[in-house]
């Protein structure tokens, strides 16, 4: 398991050379986009938009930082779902020539789209510092558990999905689609509390609503966390993680022979 992580993180690193080869700012780009991205919600979202929650001169950027919260949480499950269902598909000339662990690949994706995330959380917390909001520490831990679960959720589904593009090629531009629709089913740029009943119970359905919901509510609510949604977190992360290692085992050897 050791050697499986440690070429996940080769492979990683790998992605983000390659990624930003022959670029003139090389790797900072790393850095400039979660700048740019929290500059435009907490400006355009927040001050520009006046969304506030409660009132108050030291809440102005509250709305901005519930919209970023949520964001910061949903593009990195949506960057890793998307890149992992691709995994094996791109990188079949390695698997090709190499008798490698086909769970590496979504695993180094994962990696990959954590770096970005960590500069976007520390660039939130001190953009909620400087805005005169304070992140509850007591829920700062609880972020973590989400993260976790978040990230298992994309790879479990992101490995099914990788042995469903091996056959069905059509696979990865769907995926696309059903993210594109699932981000409005994920409450990130609006309040649960003014949709109707029904719409309710559906956004419960959705497991990235309970991830989220605990990003807002450790940098703009400050309430505590329902035991409800950190079990159907769990639940549904390691379903899905179960699903993506059940399909891998069925097929392992059928999708070598594919690519």
């Amino acid at each position: 398991m050791i050697d499986l992580w440690l070429l996940a993180a080769s492979l990683c690193k790998q992605d983000l050379q390659e990624r930003f080869a022959g670029a003139m700012l090389g790797s900072l780009w790393v850095f400039i986009w979660p700048l740019v991205q929290l500059f435009i919600y907490l400006v355009i979202f927040g001050k520009l938009m006046g969304g506030r929650f409660g009132g108050g001169d030291g809440q102005i950027y509250s709305y901005g930082i519930y919209v970023a919260s949520g964001l910061l949480s949903w593009s990195c499950f949506a960057n890793t779902l998307q890149r992992a269902a691709r995994a094996f598909v791109d990188k079949r000339q390695i698997i090709n020539k190499v008798a490698v662990d086909l769970r590496v690949f979504p695993l180094a994706v994962c990696l990959a789209e954590l770096l970005p995330f960590a500069l976007g959380a520390v660039l939130l917390v001190l953009a909620n510092l400087l805005s005169g909001w304070s992140p509850a520490p007591a829920l700062l831990g609880w972020t973590l558990l989400a993260l976790y679960c978040q990230q298992l959720l994309a790879v479990g589904f992101g490995l099914f999905l990788a042995c469903c593009a091996v056959f069905v090629r059509d696979t990865t531009e769907a995926v696309a689609i059903a993210l594109q629709m699932a981000f409005w089913f994920t409450p990130i740029v609006y309040l649960p509390s003014i949709l109707p009943e029904w719409a309710g119970y559906a956004l419960a359905v959705n497991p990235m609503t309970h991830v989220v919901g605990i990003f807002q509510q450790c940098f703009v609510f400050g309430q505590g966390v329902s035991w409800a949604s950190v079990a159907y977190m769990l639940l549904t992360s390691h379903a899905a993680a179960a699903l993506g290692l059940y399909t891998l085992h069925r097929l392992n050897k059928d999708i070598r022979d594919v690519l």
